[in-house]
C-alpha cells in the first residue's frame, strides 16, 4: 500500500505541474506537501543520493528506521495528521518489542511531552495498543498492524464527517436556488437555473463520491465507476 500511495503521489504530481495546477513556485514554501514530495518520496524512489553508509547492523538500522519513520511523518503530515503520529507509529511497528515511552523518545527525537501526546492520540484512534513486558511496571505499546483496518477506520471516522457537513450544505444551497425560481422574471430565471443546474451536479457528485469512501469504509474496496457516472450524467 505505501508504494502505491508514493506512486500515485508523484504521478499527482506530474500531472498537476503538467497542466499548471500545481507548479513547485506557487506550492507553499515548507508545505506538507511540499515536504512529502520532495523529501521522503524522492529518498524512496531513488532521485536523491542515498543515506550516508553505515558500517554496523545496528547503525543500518537504526539509519533504515529513521528513514521510514521520516516518511511516514510527512506522509501523515499531507494528509493533515501530525508528523509526530506517523513517526511514533513507524517506529513501533518496525520494533519487534513493545516500548515505553522513554524508549519511544530516543528513538524518535521527540520530547516526553510530544511523545505522551502522540501515544495518546494514537491510541484514540486504534493504531497503538498497551502492552506489558515482564519485570518493568512502564506501560509499553505496540503498533497496530493491520494498516487497511486504519485507513477505512481514518475514512469511516473522518473523511465521511467532511463529505457529509458538504452534502448538506449543497443541499441547503440547492434548495434554496429551487425556491428562487417560482418568484424570479424570465430575465434573471435563467441565470438562476444555470446555479441551481451547476449545484445539483456537484451535490449529485458528492453524494456519488459517499457512496465510494462508504464502501472503501466498509469493506476497503474502491470502485470510482459511481464518480464517472455521476460526472457523465449531468451536462
Amino acid at each position: 500500500m505505501m508504494a502505491e500511495v508514493i506512486s500515485t503521489a508523484l504521478e499527482l504530481r506530474k500531472t498537476a505541474s503538467y497542466v499548471g495546477m500545481w507548479p513547485a513556485a506557487r506550492r507553499p514554501c515548507g508545505s506538507a506537501q511540499d515536504r512529502f514530495l520532495d523529501g521522503p518520496v524522492a529518498a524512496l524512489t531513488g532521485s536523491t543520493p542515498a543515506p550516508v553508509p553505515v558500517s554496523t547492523a545496528d547503525d543500518a538500522t537504526a539509519e533504515a528506521t529513521r528513514i521510514v519513520s521520516e516518511a511516514i511523518g510527512e506522509l501523515m503530515a499531507f494528509w493533515n495528521f501530525k508528523p509526530s503520529m506517523g513517526r511514533v507509529w513507524s517506529v513501533l511497528y518496525l520494533s519487534q518489542d513493545p516500548l515505553c515511552a522513554d524508549e519511544i523518545g530516543k528513538r524518535t527525537g521527540l520530547s516526553a511531552g510530544s511523545v505522551s501526546m502522540t501515544v495518546q492520540e494514537l491510541l484514540s484512534w486504534g493504531v497503538l495498543r498497551q502492552a506489558w513486558r515482564p519485570g518493568s511496571r512502564k506501560r509499553h505499546y505496540v503498533a497496530e498492524t493491520d494498516i487497511l483496518a486504519m485507513v477505512t477506520r481514518v475514512f469511516r471516522e473522518r473523511e465521511l464527517d467532511l463529505i457529509d457537513r458538504s452534502v448538506k450544505q449543497l443541499e441547503a444551497a440547492a434548495a434554496l436556488l429551487d425556491a428562487a425560481q417560482g418568484a424570479l422574471e424570465p430575465g434573471r430565471l435563467l441565470h438562476v437555473r444555470f446555479l441551481a443546474g451547476r449545484v445539483h451536479r456537484l451535490l449529485l457528485l458528492s453524494r456519488a463520491g459517499r457512496a465510494v469512501v462508504a464502501r472503501f469504509a466498509q469493506g476497503g474496496l474502491l470502485d470510482l465507476r459511481s464518480l464517472r457516472d455521476a460526472l457523465g450524467r449531468t451536462p
